[in-house]
């Protein structure tokens, strides 16, 4: 009877004591998980890089295929109202951790014989790279082309939410390609995020040479991003006096080239009269469903230089439906309208991303 009573009050003690031990536990603060370990290796330079055997190189390999169909109505006898074709574009990334820090160089090859190649290091890039006035749209029609490669030497560094980017490049001329500038072209740039929403703003210093004389251009863009979940929004505007190529070579036009009818200079012969124009688009996406988007596009380029000028408005709506993975179709309608002629047409573009 005794062993029977020390062995309750031993539990009945226990069992207080746990009790007293859980109340105390929960009264003290939570310990800290320990903070994820940084990524190393590969992993260190993004997703989708991978170790090359028998070294400390790490690659990564993306690119497109994609199908490119387009009827356009109004054409003039003789000339084509369809085009069927394709395109591709491959890409390179190659990058390195070294003692100073990391080493990336990246090649992008396109059908269209556009190629870039540059080596980055401690925020310099030289070679060739898409230039900061590049409108960056997504649609097929308006949005087909719609990288500015530029040649030239920059250097970014990120300020807080923000990364300042200075560069020179070689001088984005519009006189006909008989003259060019003496000094490359200089550009500020800025870029700031908060949540969903993203601006940019830029500057550009052109000299404009011609027959004759020459004159000092420039040029200024803001754009703007934001994805608010059920909708995204992007808006673009673009200002030039004397550097008209700033308005115009980011959106994908080849229309104000020596080789079409309607020709645009920075200048007169002699410098003066510098050309200003103005670029402006937009464009919304609404996703409908898991795996569909409805797009509407808009834009305007207007230039001016003393008693010509250009100008080209420009219409699209789309819808985007994913059918896998890196694989999408998007037919595309639309409607332009340039110098005062209006051409209407149809567009599909089948990509499939890797």
């Amino acid at each position: 009877m005794d062993h029977t009573m020390k062995l309750s009050t031993l539990l009945l003690s226990s069992a207080a004591l746990l009790v007293a031990g859980a109340a105390y536990a929960a009264d003290l603060p939570a310990k800290k998980a320990a903070p994820a370990a940084a990524p190393t290796g590969c992993a260190a330079f993004g997703a989708g890089y991978i170790a090359v055997p028998g070294g400390d190189t790490c690659l990564k390999i993306s690119g497109y295929v994609r199908s490119n169909n387009t009827y356009t109505s109004n054409q003039p006898r003789g000339s084509a109202s369809y085009s069927l074709g394709g395109a591709y574009g491959l890409q390179f990334d190659v990058a390195n951790q070294t003692e100073s820090g990391a080493v990336k160089s990246t090649i992008f090859i396109e059908n269209n014989a556009t190629t870039d190649a540059n080596v980055s290091f401690a925020g310099f890039t030289g070679g060739r790279f898409d230039g900061p006035f590049d409108i960056g749209g997504g649609y097929n029609h308006s949005g087909d082309n719609m990288q500015n490669h530029v040649n030239g030497l920059k250097y970014s560094a990120p300020i807080g939410a923000t990364t300042l980017t200075f560069a020179a490049i070689s001088s984005e001329d519009n006189n006909l390609g008989t003259t060019v500038a003496s000094r490359p072209d200089l550009i500020a740039f800025a870029e700031t995020s908060v949540g969903a929403f993203t601006a940019d703003l830029g500057l550009a210093s052109h000299e404009v040479i011609a027959a004759t004389g020459s004159g000092q251009g420039y040029a200024g863009m803001v754009k703007l991003k934001y994805d608010a979940g059920v909708a995204s929004f992007f808006g673009y505007a673009a200002y030039a006096n004397g550097a008209t190529k700033y308005l115009y070579d980011g959106s994908g036009r080849n229309a104000v080239n020596p080789n079409t009818t309607y020709v645009t200079n920075d200048s007169s012969p002699d410098g003066s009269n510098l050309a200003t124009g103005n670029f402006y688009a937009g464009e919304i996406d609404v996703p409908v469903g898991k795996n569909d988007s409805i797009g509407l596009y808009g834009e305007n380029l207007k230039i001016t230089q003393d008693v010509n000028s250009y100008s080209l408005t420009q219409y699209a709506v789309s819808l985007k439906h994913t059918i896998a993975k890196g694989l999408w179709i998007r037919p595309e309608i639309f409607s332009d309208k340039e110098n005062g002629n209006t051409t209407n047409g149809a567009y599909i573009r089948i990509e499939r991303d890797f």
